[in-house]
């Protein structure tokens, strides 16, 4: 039973492990995500495919505001999230201009704070937020895998859609996928 995910959120993120192996707690071995069982509806995932860094940067901006105008949504209630921790400074280098108020997950001792929380997935692990913005996304990461990858090449790419399905995962409401060309 997944209590964190709308069915919408975690039918797109399945398909970032739908064929990884898994061995379940009981022993059974198996392929995907495990979880059949959701209880909440929500809005689709949203995916922007820029042209350049600077469209991703204005889609970006664009969602958090958007988002921000939810009933119910704060800044606290949203995470900008990165695979690596120098994409999350650029981020920030985004949002400092814009005048939006955000915390690195790096310095975050999570008290409440209202204020958007930027960072890395890693940091993100066992935490759930209300949206989540999925920044910097490599766009091969979402499209099918070449046939002609080497073994490493295919380990690699298995790995980052991984962190990426952790990252998806996070999100309990909102999940905007910003993919960067």
């Amino acid at each position: 039973m997944n209590h964190r995910n709308t069915a919408e959120i975690l039918d797109f993120a399945k398909q970032m492990v739908a064929a990884d192996p898994f061995t379940d707690i009981e022993g059974v071995d198996g392929t995907g995500d495990a979880v059949s069982a959701v209880t909440r509806n929500g809005p689709a995932p949203v995916v922007h495919c820029a042209a350049g860094r600077a469209d991703h940067d204005v889609a970006m901006l664009a969602r958090l505001n958007e988002v921000l105008r939810l009933v119910g949504t704060s800044r606290g209630d949203v995470r900008i999230l990165t695979a690596t921790n120098r994409q999350a400074d650029d981020v920030m280098t985004v949002l400092r201009p814009a005048g939006v108020r955000f915390v690195s997950l790096k310095d975050y001792d999570g008290k409440p704070v209202d204020a958007v929380k930027v960072g890395t997935v890693k940091r993100s692990k066992g935490h759930e937020f209300k949206q989540v913005l999925l920044a910097h996304v490599r766009g091969r990461l979402l499209a099918d895998a070449r046939a002609s990858m080497s073994e490493a090449e295919r380990e690699r790419r298995e790995l980052e859609r991984r962190e990426l399905y952790v990252g998806m995962t996070r999100a309990r409401y909102g999940l905007w996928v910003g993919v960067c060309r």
